[in-house]
């Protein structure tokens, strides 16, 4: 019996963009020491989407979570991953800024990075290669199965073995996040990479419609040491396979899954209460749909962008043009950020029932090389789009030595920014504003006895809240409302409150509120409506995927608190509806 290792994605899965903004550290903490007894190889912390939901949608340090997840992974070895020269963000950064975001990795206790390229370029991850390796970080490149070229292509051979040469690579990842490669070509796929890479294979698969396992056992199959998996429910959100079903289907072949399945059921229950309601909503929805090879998270988006549309039907047309699209601009993958800009494109023309009329910023930014050199030809039409878009010049990179922060910035705090400008700045100036006694001499400190009387005063008032403000810092103790998600009775003082009959719907995240399916058309509800549970009340718009949020109640709306196409804050309260 050959034993395949089982890497963990639960936690970036969990805390991905953007539904990182009700995940915690604490909670990434909590999660991390569940899956710490599984018996993974090993646990990936911090992806660019988990980072980016830190930053823009939490305000905390990506490397606060990592630390976090190291202190209670136990002897389980943590990995982050990087899109090649980008590392977390969507521009490219100088080496010395690559270098000293390999050592924070190193001094935060993770041992793993593993490397992507949306054009699957071995001169883009060199530099983070080199630099992972310097700090004694294990490096795994991994190559982006994509709509183009086809599987049989040569381009994928050489790929494999450019990426396999990368200093410092212990495996190869082959990674289909799209479901574009079937079982069958699947397994070839992995015996290519294997042979022209000399190194062990390790394969990471999200394919809609339950493909997920069965691609991941012909992975196993064919030689791949290692497969990628999530814990149940996070599996399933994330059109992952769950480590549970991966060894289910291993039995009888030859093959079995190192996990702890106990401990592994113990995790799944930890876990799942940590996921958003209308998360695994949107997740069932699209088992609904036809299969089709797109990235689970950009389908999603889609899915809801053509049923606003009356478009449903067209969502096999939209893969099919992505496909297209893919071959046109170069034989680009579906990874982050071209794959956003790839199936964006493909609906417009979809849509619009017309190609090319305007093109995305990123697919001009690809065809002017701003990615790196393209994997094949350019279609001519493409061409003179990107010549007719307006693009601005290319950039500097980012090194350490051009910022300049104000005092107190830390070398991880210069990364951040170097990725991350203003969401930076904004998490340096709260950390600032923080600061107690031991800061600044004579001012009082905001201690835990502080805290405590100020609870206690709001326990014992009619006030709903209470703000002090110490030493620049401000804080604010409030009375808790119940713990649900996305929605609430209003447990303000100074609104209506459940004792009115009123059930406060809350945003399960930072976006854009939309009243209508589109500017022409009818709002979901209005005031005064009666609404059914279940019923769409409006559209939150983030990173370009519609998220539906619909009423767990029925009742009447009584008040619309949120402006058409205004942005809302995680919490933040949409509607108050009469229940009684």
């Amino acid at each position: 019996m050959s034993s395949v290792s089982y890497i963990d994605a639960t936690l970036r899965d969990l805390a991905t963009y953007p539904w990182g903004s009700e995940i915690s550290a604490d909670d990434l903490a909590t999660a991390a020491g569940a899956l710490s007894r599984v018996g993974a190889a090993a646990l990936e912390a911090v992806d660019p989407r988990m980072a980016r939901a830190s930053m823009e949608l939490r305000t905390e340090s990506p490397w606060d979570r990592l630390r976090a997840v190291v202190r209670h992974a136990g002897s389980t070895p943590v990995g982050v991953v990087v899109h090649g020269r980008m590392l977390w963000t969507d521009h490219p950064v100088a080496q010395d800024v690559i270098l000293r975001f390999a050592q924070a990795v190193a001094e935060c206790g993770a041992r793993r990075l593993r490397l992507l390229d949306p054009l699957n370029s071995a001169d883009g991850l060199r530099g983070p290669a080199e630099a992972a390796s310097q700090h004694g970080l294990a490096v795994i490149p991994s190559i982006v199965a994509g709509p183009a070229p086809d599987s049989g292509d040569a381009r994928w051979r050489e790929e494999a073995a450019a990426l396999g040469a990368l200093p410092g690579a212990t495996a190869i990842c082959v990674s289909d996040g799209g479901g574009h490669l079937s079982p069958t070509h699947l397994g070839e796929f992995v015996q290519m990479v294997r042979e022209a890479s000399g190194l062990p294979v390790e394969v990471l698969i999200q394919a809609p419609g339950g493909l997920a396992p069965s691609l991941s056992k012909a992975g196993v199959e064919a030689g791949a040491t290692a497969v990628y998996a999530a814990a149940g429910p996070v599996a399933m959100t994330s059109a992952r396979p769950s480590a549970e079903t991966v060894r289910a289907a291993l039995v009888g072949s030859g093959n079995e899954l190192s996990v702890d399945r106990a401990n592994l059921y113990d995790a799944a229950r930890i876990i799942a209460p940590m996921l958003a309601s209308d998360r695994v909503t949107q997740a069932a929805a699209a088992v609904y749909g036809p299969v089709v090879p797109l990235p689970p998270d950009l389908e999603a988006g889609i899915i809801s962008k053509l049923g606003r549309l009356g478009m449903s039907r067209k969502l096999l047309e939209v893969a099919d043009e992505a496909r297209a699209i893919a071959a046109e601009v170069g034989a680009a993958t579906l990874a982050y950020p071209l794959g956003d800009a790839i199936v964006a494109q493909a609906a417009q023309h979809v849509i619009d029932e017309t190609r090319y009329q305007d093109l995305e910023t990123d697919l001009a930014h690809l065809v002017a090389g701003r990615f790196g050199a393209l994997r094949g030809p350019v279609d001519p039409v493409v061409t003179a789009a990107a010549a007719k878009a307006d693009v601005d010049d290319a950039p500097a990179e980012v090194t350490l030595a051009s910022l300049q922060p104000d005092g107190g910035a830390s070398e991880e705090d210069l990364v951040l920014m170097a990725q991350f400008p203003e969401d930076a700045e904004r998490l340096m100036a709260r950390r600032r504003s923080l600061r107690t006694e031991r800061d600044e001499e004579g001012a009082p400190a905001i201690s835990r006895v502080m805290l405590a009387e100020l609870v206690q005063a709001v326990e014992a008032s009619t006030e709903s809240e209470i703000s002090v403000e110490v030493s620049g810092a401000r804080v604010t103790v409030r009375r808790a409302a119940p713990a649900v998600t996305g929605t609430g009775d209003v447990a303000d003082g100074g609104g209506a409150g459940a004792d009115d009959g009123l059930h406060r719907v809350n945003s399960p995240m930072v976006g854009t509120f939309y009243r209508a399916p589109s500017p022409e058309a009818d709002p979901f509800v209005k005031e005064g409506q009666r609404v059914e549970a279940g019923q769409v009340l409006c559209l939150i718009e983030a990173m370009k995927l519609f998220n539906e949020i619909t009423s767990d109640v029925a009742g009447v709306v009584r008040a619309i608190n949120i402006e058409n196409g205004t942005g809302v804050e995680f919490g933040e309260a949409l509607f108050l509806i009469e229940t009684a």
